[in-house]
This record gives C-alpha cells, sequence and structure tokens, in this order.
C-alpha cells in the first residue's frame, strides 16, 4: 500500500510521551528531561508532550515537565513509593498529588475529555 505524501503523522497532531529513569535509558534526571525538551523544538510547532519519571525519578521529572510547560503521566506501574518507606495505595494518590502540584504551578489539570482531545483518543 502506498501512502500519499500529504497522509500519516506528519499531518497530525504529534504527542511525545518521555518515560526516563528506566535502566538502560535515559537518566531520571531534569537535565535529561531538559535535554528531551530541547530537542522537541525541532518537531513540528503544535506538538506537546508529557513525562513521568521511574521510581525515585517520579517527583523530579513531575516538577521539571510541569516548570517546562509540558503534560504528566502518572500511575502506580511507574512508581511504587509514595515517599521514603511509604507505599502507593493507589493511581488515584498519585493523580491527586500531580493535580496539586500541577495547580501549585498555576497549570490547572485538565478534564479527561480535554486530554482525550488532545491525544486523539475516542470516548469509550
Amino acid at each position: 500500500m502506498v501512502q500519499d505524501a500529504m497522509s500519516g503523522p506528519a499531518d497530525r497532531h504529534v504527542h511525545v510521551d518521555l518515560v526516563i529513569g528506566v535502566p538502560g535509558g535515559l537518566p531520571g534526571t531534569v537535565g535529561a528531561l531538559a535535554a528531551c525538551e530541547a530537542a522537541l523544538r525541532d518537531l513540528p510547532e503544535d506538538t506537546t508532550s508529557s513525562a513521568t519519571g521511574i521510581g525515585r525519578a517520579s517527583l523530579p521529572v513531575l516538577l521539571a515537565s510541569l516548570a517546562a510547560g509540558g503534560h504528566l503521566r502518572v500511575g502506580i506501574e511507574d512508581t511504587v513509593t509514595y515517599a521514603k518507606g511509604q507505599p502507593v495505595h493507589s493511581n488515584a494518590q498519585l493523580v491527586a498529588r500531580a493535580s496539586g502540584f500541577a495547580r501549585l504551578a498555576q497549570r490547572p489539570p485538565m478534564s479527561a475529555a480535554d486530554a482525550r482531545a488532545l491525544l486523539g483518543v475516542r470516548d469509550v
């Protein structure tokens, strides 16, 4: 099958999900996230991004992503501790913390409908 030159990802919104701090991948540091954000500038102007740090990188990456204008991804699959010696009990706990930080950064959380629209995901 041959696609014409104007179809495909280049003519649609681009969203990049950065997962850093994975063993063997980019380190879970603010510097690594900043380097990724700099590279994103070469993508189409309306490109958006979200970031998550794995394990103990979760909070530094969350805060740096907010500061850089990016979106967040949080989940118990990425971090199992809420604080030192305190396990995560649910995704809701992580979402509540991320939402609180987003509000403090004057970046209020998106509604589920707005997030679906941004990502081009149909409502199920």
